[in-house]
């Protein structure tokens, strides 16, 4: 091909900027997938009866996110989907978008439910639940209030250090006014929100017993009032737990609470879907034997093709050598990481507990 026409192609696909503000640079280097070039490897096959969309010239996630979910906000949800895209701010046409899922927009009077006030049950379905009907997988508190794994600390750059009532209080909740460690010289400006959390320390795997990363306690979401040079006050508006001085924060994005349509659960008798299969990591803080509408953590995530709003059948090996699995519950997928998801249970036939394995549907 002449170098012209190969420099008219390539200026042919020039991909579409998620949000019209600075991003990083485009990925490198492109190369000629069918009739396009992408710089990503796109999936040549698809679920049946998954939703694709080919990305056109003036697509955007947020607009697709407008489009498919009722929402642009709702445009991670998307990416979550579609883990070959590595940066988001990138897309280019002529690439695929799996867009088969749905979500529940998060209610803003909602408010985050601590832990311990959680009902739970280990009960098996009700014969009268409806199967084939686009259910919430979870509540805000779910997504809002458990726990994200990471082994990256410079994803929380900042932390309370300071309050307004700190003579009279240790520990801060929603409405109190507080102190933090960065201001306008790190890039913080009135109205910026951050996530609260509390670093928990190391998770090690149950099965492997190597490191996974850090726990970080979610703990809430502050607004910033105003920034000094090295410093903000800020607003506590929300709380799921007690927040002390020492908290680390992380910029707040919106997290989708994912829809999703039941099946009839996976039965005794049924054999393994063959999907991806990993272990239940953690259980929610305080509970012993985990049960239905408890959160759970799993060793599965967008490196393993594992998006919100999916199912896992929980199960456990038989004692006895040759026997098949014993299934024990189901649980939905809320949010996920690179190698990691938070999952609620959705049903359970007795206890479930880290080292049970967990398959996807």
């Amino acid at each position: 091909m002449r170098s012209g026409i190969r420099l008219a192609l390539v200026f042919a696909v020039l991909p579409v900027m998620v949000l019209a503000q600075t991003v990083s640079p485009p990925p490198q280097p492109l190369h000629l997938v069918g009739d396009h070039w992408t710089p990503y490897d796109p999936p040549a096959e698809f679920p049946e009866g998954a939703n694709v969309h080919t990305i056109v010239k003036g697509d955007t996630l947020w607009d697709l996110a407008r489009q498919y979910l009722g929402d642009p906000y709702l445009w991670p949800q998307i990416w979550e989907r579609n883990p070959y895209i590595r940066d988001s701010h990138w897309i280019y046409p002529g690439d695929p978008l799996v867009i088969d899922i749905t979500v529940q927009e998060v209610p803003v009077e909602e408010e985050p439910v601590r832990e311990e006030e959680s009902q739970t049950s280990m009960a098996p379905p009700e014969e009268s639940e409806a199967f084939g009907e686009a259910v919430p997988l979870g509540s805000t508190s779910d997504v809002y209030c458990f726990i994200e794994l990471n082994d990256d600390p410079s994803l929380y750059p900042f932390r309370i250090v300071s309050a307004e009532q700190i003579h009279y209080q240790s520990t801060f909740t929603e409405g109190d006014v507080v102190y933090i460690d960065g201001g306008t010289a790190e890039g913080i400006a009135p109205g910026d929100k951050f996530f609260i959390l509390r670093d928990r320390g190391p998770l090690m795997h149950p099965v492997s017993k190597a490191s996974m990363g850090n726990l970080y306690k979610q703990l809430g979401q502050l607004t910033v009032l105003c920034a000094q040079e090295h410093s903000s006050i800020c607003e506590i508006t929300s709380s799921c737990d007690s927040i002390p001085i020492g908290a680390l924060l992380r910029p707040f994005s919106p997290i989708p609470v994912p829809l999703a349509v039941r099946s009839p659960l996976t039965g005794r008798c049924d054999p393994p879907s063959g999907n991806v299969t990993g272990y239940v990591v953690y259980q929610q803080e305080g509970i012993l034997d985990a049960g239905t509408e408890h959160l759970i953590i799993v060793d599965m995530g967008s490196a393993d093709g594992v998006f919100p709003g999916q199912f896992v059948t929980l199960f456990h090996e038989n004692a006895a050598p040759g026997m098949p699995r014993i299934v024990m519950g189901e649980a939905g997928i809320l949010t996920v990481g690179e190698h990691y998801a938070t999952a609620r249970i959705l049903n359970a036939w007795g206890s479930i507990n880290v080292g049970f394995r967990a398959e996807v549907k």
